[in-house]
């Protein structure tokens, strides 16, 4: 009976597929329409295209009946080994890919190349950072808190800032105040032209000349070196005698005509000397001198000495290069001179000038110490000041007489009477010597012009004659004390005017304009009563010394060098 069931089913199954291969191949109207339009076909050859088209068919039926036969003995061997191996199957299996994985392969490689180059391109235009700290990028910061973290506002009214805008933030600021040195981006820049290769030196020639071609600007315009008029960009750093500062007020103050030290001395009777980078400013010596309350310091003979006095007949001289210390009394010849608290040196030349009360400016010599002449006024001298070369010394009386003395002949080739001061102070000559300035009792602080003076002496006919037309070309009238100092800086672009009679009396004026710097110092500066300022050799620092014992130090930015 299971042969006879079979052999039935299977004569069934075969009846089936035959008549569904009939209904196959019976055409309808249409598709003979469309095969004739399509084949051209018309009643004459329609007989021999259906013959053809009859083999074919028969043809295509036999090889799948072939191909089921085949597949039928296929699936037989399978069955038989998957019963064999059944027992295998549970030990593994196998991890085949997916589908969709599968049909996309040959696109993601394809689009991998492009990938892999653009990944390669953002990782060398910026590196990615090695780690991230969650906690910085949490934490949370109040610029309002404390005095040094108000400079990093951006606007006003800004106080709380995420971890990570604080750090670039103060990252900006760093490099604000201590910009990249020009021999670091020349370096760089030789680097990026392969300084090592043979023909280095023939492509910075290159570089060179393609700079100075691209454009005339710097052979047409100055002005993009010229120091603004009205804003000062000025940035606070540490203070320059933080590792030491001194015990009572910085009476004297100073930078090292060549090198990156400062000096500062006070009524503490100690002199320090201080290594100014704006960053640790560390000390480099200290003296201490116990009879001598020091009133005056200052870097003579190129800077290899430093001559120390206050009230007493008494001063000290300091060797630098070799760290000894002279004690000097007094000056041979003027018994009389009890205090030499305002004495004057200069960098360059080989003078002393320390005033005396009886209107006698006496010059000694910054080598032997001796008395080299004396230079007389007509009222009592008040200030003294040295041009830059050494040359020539400036003096003012109480009766507004100013000199002009020739160290050289030791006598004075001018002198005139100013009618707008009212009993000058303080006196001060600029660097270029193209400026004076003088400053009263009532916190007036006029600027002249010294060619202008030159030029209405030549037409009085006589520039040694006294003429009394001299009038100031600005009158600054910010402050309302006593004038107790006046600076210019190297570049004679920046006069410091200061008094020490009441607090944060400091100003700065912009020259050639005359114009006072309005955004600094401000209500938040907090400088003190100002005792002494002095600008570093390249006008890179300012540095203010106060009644609390503290050098306070400034950034220029707009000068590149120290």
């Amino acid at each position: 009976m299971g042969f006879a069931s079979q052999a039935k089913n299977k004569r069934s199954a075969t009846a089936a597929n035959g008549a569904e291969d009939t209904a196959k191949r019976a055409k309808s109207q249409a598709e003979t329409d469309l095969e004739r339009l399509v084949f051209g076909i018309d009643d004459d050859n329609e007989d021999a295209i259906g013959e053809i088209f009859g083999k074919i068919k028969e043809t295509e039926d036999l090889d799948k009946v072939s191909e089921q036969d085949d597949e039928s003995d296929n699936d037989s061997d399978s069955d038989e080994e998957s019963d064999a191996n059944g027992r295998g199957d549970s030990l593994f299996f196998m991890d085949t890919e997916r589908p969709d994985e599968t049909d996309h392969k040959g696109d993601d490689n394809e689009s991998s190349g492009t990938d892999s180059d653009s990944e390669e391109e953002a990782d060398n235009k910026e590196e990615a950072a090695a780690w991230v700290d969650e906690d910085t990028q949490n934490a949370r910061v109040a610029l309002k808190g404390a005095i040094r973290t108000r400079k990093l506002r951006k606007v006003e009214g800004e106080n709380i800032v995420h971890g990570d805008v604080y750090e670039e933030r103060l990252r900006q600021q760093f490099q604000k105040i201590n910009p990249v040195p020009k021999w670091a981006q020349e370096t760089k820049a030789e680097d990026a032209w392969g300084s090592d290769s043979e023909d280095s030196e023939e492509k910075r020639e290159a570089r060179a000349g393609n700079d100075l071609l691209k454009s005339s600007k710097s052979l047409l315009s100055k002005t993009s070196t010229l120091l603004p008029p009205s804003i000062l960009d000025i940035v606070r750093t540490r203070n320059g005698n933080q590792t030491a500062p001194s015990q009572m007020a910085v009476s004297a103050l100073q930078f090292h005509p060549t090198a990156n030290v400062m000096l500062t001395a006070g009524l503490d009777k100690t002199l320090r000397l201080f290594e100014v980078d704006g960053k640790d400013n560390q000390k480099v010596q200290s003296i201490f001198f116990k009879d001598l309350p020091i009133s005056s310091a200052h870097f003579i003979r190129g800077g290899q000495e430093v001559v120390v006095s206050g009230s007493r007949r008494w001063y000290y001289s300091v060797d630098v290069e070799k760290g000894s210390v002279t004690r000097i009394s007094g000056i041979p010849g003027l018994p009389k001179l009890n205090s030499l608290k305002y004495m004057h040196g200069c960098n360059n030349g080989d003078r002393l000038a320390m005033m005396s009360n009886d209107g006698q400016i006496h010059l000694v010599s910054a080598r032997t110490k001796q008395l080299a002449c004396t230079l007389p006024m007509n009222g009592v001298v008040r200030d003294v000041s040295f041009t830059a070369d050494g040359n020539y010394l400036w003096s003012v009386g109480t009766d507004n007489e100013v000199y002009q003395w020739d160290l050289r002949q030791n006598q004075c080739i001018s002198r005139w009477h100013d009618q707008t001061m009212f009993r000058a102070t303080r006196l001060e000559i600029s660097p270029d010597t193209s400026y004076y300035a003088s400053g009263d009792n009532s916190g007036m602080v006029n600027i002249y012009d010294v060619n202008a003076i030159k030029t209405q002496a030549d037409a009085a006919g006589n520039p040694s004659s006294s003429f009394v037309n001299v009038k100031p070309f600005k009158a600054i009238s910010n402050l309302t004390t006593t004038i107790s100092g006046l600076r210019f800086n190297h570049s004679s672009e920046i006069l410091g005017i200061f008094s020490h009679k009441s607090q944060s009396q400091l100003k700065l004026v912009h020259l050639p304009t005359g114009t006072v710097f309005s955004n600094w110092p401000s209500a938040s500066s907090h400088l003190g009563l100002v005792q002494c300022i002095d600008f570093s050799p390249n006008s890179g620092f300012m540095a203010v010394g106060n009644d609390k014992g503290k050098a306070l130090l400034y950034r220029l930015p707009h000068f590149q060098s120290y």
